[in-house]
């Protein structure tokens, strides 16, 4: 039992222990609550660097494995394809009249992928050179201006947080700030990494654990702990476990002990030299095969790298 910290949400002290020491050999203490179940880093264990987000972000977090992440424009080009599964899961949804918020929109990539499907969009963001991108040369509003100085109450048919709320300190009154910019009938569109992903709890892989907890993600929520916050917060709807990577970026964590780029982690086969002579589209359907049967085999044993959340007010 652990006396000098307490849960985040249910402010148990009954906690375990996951690491002392994160990505980049930063010492932070991440625990699990033995109650709730809450996976959270000790926001008192590690001093956060300022204006981080406005200006270092992509160049610690990011570039040991995305080099390309400095530069907006190819951050922009590589992540149009990684999140288009995202997108493809909300364009059906939409009517193609909504007024949206995309909040955390780095490079403007969501938001470049859904504008035709929807009737206005606008974007929040903290890293300058990525707003100045998003401004000048895809000509979105985007700023980092705080929400309630640029929209009034009840404006957004939807909010999208794309892989944004784990990043959040606070996230209850984060979450009831956005609340009051939602119309009546507003929807609330989260994506966010699960914890209960196969590379964390199915395999035996320190050196995924090592680079998976890091100093920017504050929670490590799954499918319960999130629906319980968004509970919490007043709101309802659709919470699901994805499983975005394909099996072969797992088959490259225990071969290689280390990422891939954000591409090259998505391709759905093995980045092996074939001979001349193989028949490309087989070997692709092959592998496809297996991935599909490899999804269900994690999901039925309770596995899956994403949660998606589909949520209104109460």
């Amino acid at each position: 039992m652990v006396e000098t910290a307490l849960c985040a949400f249910c402010e148990s002290s009954n906690l375990k222990l996951i690491t002392d020491t994160v990505r980049f050999d930063h010492k932070a203490d991440v625990y699990q609550c033995e109650d709730c179940g809450l996976t959270f880093l000790d926001q008192s264990s590690f001093k956060f660097p300022e204006d981080f987000y406005q200006s270092d972000y992509h160049q610690t977090y990011l570039t040991h494995i995305e080099p390309d992440a400095v530069d907006p424009q190819k951050y922009f080009d590589k992540m149009l394809k990684a999140t288009r599964i995202w997108a493809d899961r909300l364009i059906p949804t939409l009517k193609g009249d909504e007024k949206v918020l995309d909040v955390g929109c780095s490079s403007g990539h969501f938001m470049s992928l859904i504008k035709d499907h929807v009737g206005e969009i606008h974007g929040s963001e903290l890293n300058q050179k990525e707003i100045a991108f998003c401004r000048e040369h895809l000509g979105f509003d985007v700023s980092d201006q705080p929400l309630e100085q640029r929209f009034g109450a009840g404006q957004f048919d939807v909010i999208t947080m794309i892989f944004v709320l784990e990043h959040i300190a606070q996230p209850v009154e984060f979450l009831n700030h956005l609340k009051t910019l939602l119309k009546p009938d507003g929807r609330l569109v989260i994506l966010v990494p699960n914890v209960k992903d196969a590379l964390v709890n199915f395999y035996d892989l320190p050196e995924f654990k090592r680079f998976y907890y890091c100093i920017e993600h504050l929670y490590y929520y799954d499918d319960k702990t999130l629906g319980r916050l968004l509970s919490d917060c007043g709101l309802r709807g659709d919470v699901q476990i994805v499983q975005e990577y394909p099996i072969t970026n797992h088959i490259n964590w225990a071969y290689t002990r280390g990422p891939s780029d954000v591409l090259a982690s998505r391709r759905g086969v093995p980045n092996v030299p074939l001979d001349a002579s193989v028949p490309l589209d087989a070997w692709e359907n092959l592998w496809a095969e297996f991935n599909r049967l490899y999804s269900r085999f994690l999901k039925e044993h309770g596995y899956g790298d994403r949660v998606w959340c589909d949520v209104r007010k109460v």
